[in-house]
């Protein structure tokens, strides 16, 4: 397994492959697992964990299991990287 990839909060990553969503780190937890902010079928900004998998960044549960973002993080992640 390779090294998870070091990531800094508000930077943006790629979540999934094909196909993949933009997502902006909002939390780094111990295990290495990060919380992330994306854009959810252009309509609602959620905050979900991933995790790395070796090559990618993946939702760590594969159901629904994230929250509803407010306020400066949920502009933030409408706004999408720059």
């Amino acid at each position: 397994m390779t090294d998870i990839p070091a990531v800094q909060i508000n930077q943006w990553i790629r979540v999934g492959h094909s196909p993949a969503v933009d997502g902006v780190v909002l939390e780094a937890y111990s295990d290495g697992s990060l919380g992330v902010g994306y854009y959810q079928n252009r309509s609602k900004a959620i905050k979900d964990d991933v995790i790395w998998d070796g090559s990618h960044w993946q939702f760590k549960h594969s159901g629904p299991s994230g929250s509803y973002l407010h306020g400066a993080e949920e502009a933030m992640v409408k706004r999408g990287p720059l």
